[in-house]
């Protein structure tokens, strides 16, 4: 892949300039015309250039960029010169790196160069330089970099709230098959020397245990292997966008899994379309951007089918309703939205009400989940003590 500069003609007859990453220049010209530009030029960046890009892309993390917006936002309110902004925001970064990617931006911005186009050059992605290109034409850079801010924030409590209903059962399971390994492979071994030397019948149970036990540790280290490698593998077909389109589907057809899937996958995209047109950007080259925030296959073909709906002048609601997989509330409320001309506030009112909506139903799983998985856990050891005092009980009946 090789890194283009650019300069397009958007849908309203403004310039704009960026950086492009393609395999060829025929793919990077190919890609901004879908967007809806004019294209006037497409140079090859310098190999020096390029490297630059490569080495600052991911300087700022999620936590990093909505601080530098935030700040960016409440220095210019209060009327402080953008490179002053810039300079402060610099200072306040707690990494160094983080710290060094907003001081070239700075000091891009104090040679002649735009603000998006000096956030581009340090990989931020195309939501934020597009919006933030907006606001300078408009005038209100204050006003979007506080609603992208918002919008990152947003994001991230999300993302957390995933991450805290996927991390506590797991951490749960994980726990609990450790200690069923420990015991298997180092406990019971030793109980079964006790038995040999006693003799007699044990329990069908105990003999299960037992058998387990053997199995783990004959083949164990085989089948941490062939556990890793199926990981691996895994991972790799997961690369090809057919293969995660397979999965999305299946997941897609799953009843409680798809109704989720399809408000957070719908959040996303309403969310960061209104953001984008309320923000000034152009409706194709909006929804060209918002197709990036899908996660799921399905519906980013279903994305790029709207937006060519609509460069032929159809509907965005009629649009995403063909693909049966955006729930019926949100299509009725983007009609609603347009018919309205209002469609920017009603994207952001169908991205809150599902955000609300999802977290909701995670808090409820997780309620449903932990003791599930606690009842589970004391299933196993419960077994796995019988199996062990069974025949203990038994010698001891034996005897008296």
């Amino acid at each position: 892949m090789s890194q283009f500069s650019w300069e397009v003609i958007d849908a309203s007859g403004r310039k704009k300039k960026g950086e492009i990453e393609a395999e060829s220049e025929r793919s990077a010209r190919q890609a901004l015309k879908r967007q809806g530009y004019i294209v006037r030029k497409i140079e090859l960046l310098s190999k020096q250039s390029q490297q630059a890009t490569r080495e600052q892309a991911g300087a700022l993390s999620s936590s990093d960029i909505t601080l530098f917006l935030q700040q960016l936002a409440t220095l210019t309110a209060a009327g402080m010169p953008l490179t002053e902004a810039l300079e402060s925001v610099a200072e306040g970064m707690d990494k160094k790196r983080s710290r060094r990617a907003v001081h070239d931006v700075r000091q891009q911005v104090v040679e002649g160069v735009s603000l998006a186009r000096a956030m581009r050059s340090i990989g931020l992605d195309d939501i934020i330089c597009n919006m933030v290109e907006a606001g300078e034409e408009t005038g209100q850079l204050e006003a979007v970099a506080a609603r992208l801010s918002e919008l990152l924030d947003k994001r991230q409590q999300m993302k957390q709230e995933l991450l805290s209903a996927i991390l506590y059962p797991t951490i749960i399971l994980s726990f609990g098959i450790l200690v069923m390994i420990i015991l298997l492979t180092f406990v019971v071994p030793q109980i079964v020397a006790v038995f040999e030397r006693t003799g007699g019948e044990l329990p069908t149970l105990t003999v299960i245990v037992i058998s387990v036990s053997e199995f783990l540790r004959a083949h164990g280290l085989a089948l941490i292997l062939a556990l890793a490698a199926s990981a691996l593998a895994v991972h790799m077909a997961l690369r090809k966008e057919s293969i995660r389109e397979l999965r999305d589907n299946n997941l897609l057809r799953i009843p409680g899994i798809a109704s989720m899937l399809a408000k957070i996958e719908t959040a996303r995209y309403t969310r960061t379309l209104g953001m984008l047109l309320g923000g000034g950007v152009p409706t194709l080259a909006a929804m060209h951007i918002a197709n990036q925030s899908f996660a799921s296959v399905p519906f980013r073909r279903l994305g790029e089918q709207a937006r060519e709906a609509m460069r032929e002048g159809g509907s965005l609601a009629e649009s995403l309703k063909q693909g049966h997989v955006v729930p019926h509330l949100a299509v009725r409320l983007i009609s609603v939205g347009e018919q309205s001309g209002k469609l920017d506030q009603m994207l952001l009112r169908i991205a809150d009400q599902f955000d609300q909506e999802t977290s909701r139903n995670l808090k409820r799983l997780l309620t449903i989940v932990e003791p599930a998985l606690m009842l589970v856990m004391a299933i196993m050891v419960g077994m796995m003590a019988m199996a062990i005092l069974m025949p203990i009980v038994e010698m001891n009946t034996m005897v008296h």
